[in-house]
């Protein structure tokens, strides 16, 4: 489970701001107030989530973020920054390496900062539950959520109960109102793929679902067999 989050930005403000937003969410926040502070942390505890500036004193984000991908590889990283224009060539340098993280711009509003916490959370859990050899994950991203799709929410939860086994199949519901940037980026809106394997009377909920103006997309994943995914818009 996502819990632990580092946040290494040189203004105290700013770290004050995530700490008073993500522990009301209960997640567990440190702070760093320079590079070199936020790789001690790291090295002593190994994070699930870094927010981190780019402009700072001492090292750099830039810098900040190839040795914590030398501590951690797979390192879940967030640059939250004012300045990405300055310091672009470098961060497209650090893409070109391998380095894998994600651009934010600052100011991020609360809604944004708890929205971001939330993917990392449900894409870790994710990976717990595809390591326990779910025989389904289903993931359903919403704009919001109202009466009509709790409705069929729940209507999808208790077909998904008489048909699979207990601890066979997962359903996450994802609200990502405020981030339509983030779906974009996961390609939460994309073209529709083939469906297979998915019980017919889950397939014609999640039909009648993707019509709803509330509704990104339901977007399925097999976890076993073929490994196949599977989108529904």
């Amino acid at each position: 489970m996502l819990n632990n989050i580092l946040v290494i930005d040189d203004d105290p403000a700013v770290r004050g701001a995530f700490k008073l937003i993500l522990e009301e969410e209960g997640y567990v926040v440190r702070e760093a107030e320079n590079g070199l502070q936020g790789l001690e942390m790291v090295e002593r505890e190994r994070p699930d989530l870094v927010f981190l500036d780019l402009r700072m004193p001492g090292i750099d984000g830039v810098e900040t973020l190839r040795r914590l991908k030398a501590i951690h590889p797979d390192l879940n990283i967030y640059i939250v920054t004012a300045f990405a224009a300055e310091f672009m060539e470098q961060l497209k340098s650090a893409h070109e390496e391998g380095l894998q993280f994600e651009l934010a711009s600052k100011p991020l509003s609360a809604s944004q900062i708890r929205n971001i916490a939330q993917v990392v959370h449900v894409a870790k859990t994710q990976e717990a539950r595809r390591a326990n050899h779910h025989k389904l994950v289903l993931t359903l991203y919403v704009v919001s959520l109202n009466t009509e799709t709790r409705r069929m929410v729940e209507q999808i939860s208790a077909l998904l109960a008489g048909i699979y086994e207990p601890g066979h199949w997962v359903f996450d519901v994802i609200e990502v109102l405020g981030m339509p940037e983030k779906a974009l980026e996961k390609e939460v809106f994309a073209t529709p793929m083939l469906v297979r394997d998915i019980p017919e009377p889950v397939l014609k909920l999640l039909g009648d679902l993707s019509r709803m103006s509330s509704v990104m997309a339901a977007i399925t994943t097999q976890t076993q067999g073929t490994g196949v995914q599977t989108i529904i818009i």
